[in-house]
């Protein structure tokens, strides 16, 4: 913390002060820990079969909600108390972001564990279940990479996860038509056809809320403001 960013407190306030935003950050890498292993969790169970994994995403989505609400009235406190300035105060606003896109993630991940119950032994034996792993793949190195390059406070890493987004999106288009071949393929099938729709649109998602917190990085280090977040809710009021 630099010397214009320090608030005006004495010796004691202050140490308080740095173990409070301490607490803060590690709380985020905790919430953003859980989210992690709930989408991986979750990609077990559909690609997998995994029940066993299915299982805990499903059960476990109150622990990253309670970790949200822990992190927002820390923040408020942070804010009330210390009225931090500048570069602190972004890197405040900045995990407040990050933790909404987190609770998104861990949202999608039960959704996905839910849904494999229904489409997984079927998903596992159709031609797009590739596909489906390339994303899930993809998706999982960008949410840990983005997770590190939050701690780290990494520009350079952060603008490489934004671009391995558009890798995801090519992806999707391609599964998009596998399984728009499929659905003419399977008029009898549409309602399954439509619930890995949503796997995959889901698995899109979350690599949109990864980039966002990648995102977040440039916004702390270097001011910039963060306009990815209104294109993503946009998808998620279209979302099936």
């Amino acid at each position: 913390m630099s010397e214009k960013d320090t608030p005006n407190l004495t010796p004691h306030t202050l140490t308080r002060y740095d173990d409070d935003l301490g607490a803060l950050r590690s709380l985020l890498m905790n919430m953003g820990g859980v989210a992690e292993q709930h989408f991986d969790d979750a990609l077990a169970y559909l690609l997998d079969g995994d029940a066993e994994r299915g299982r805990v995403a499903m059960e476990q989505d109150y622990e990253i909600d309670r970790l949200e609400t822990s992190i927002d009235e820390l923040a408020i406190h942070i804010i009330a108390r210390y009225a931090p300035t500048a570069s602190d105060l972004r890197a405040i606003m900045a995990i407040v972001k990050a933790i909404t896109d987190l609770e998104r993630i861990g949202d999608k991940s039960e959704k996905l564990a839910r849904i494999a119950e229904e489409v997984g032994p079927t998903l596992q034996q159709t031609a797009f279940s590739t596909h489906f792993r390339v994303m899930g793949r993809i998706v999982k190195g960008m949410l840990h990479d983005a997770l590190d390059a939050f701690v780290r406070q990494d520009c350079v890493a952060a603008e490489e996860i934004i671009r391995r987004d558009t890798h995801v999106n090519h992806e999707y288009n391609a599964v998009h038509e596998v399984l728009l071949e499929y659905m003419a393929n399977n008029p009898q099938n549409v309602d399954l056809s439509l619930r890995m729709l949503y796997c995959m649109r889901a698995i899109e998602r979350i690599g949109d809320h990864c980039a966002n917190i990648a995102e977040y990085v440039i916004f702390q280090q270097r001011g910039v403001g963060v306009c990815r977040q209104s294109r993503v809710d946009d998808k998620e009021r279209t979302q099936i």
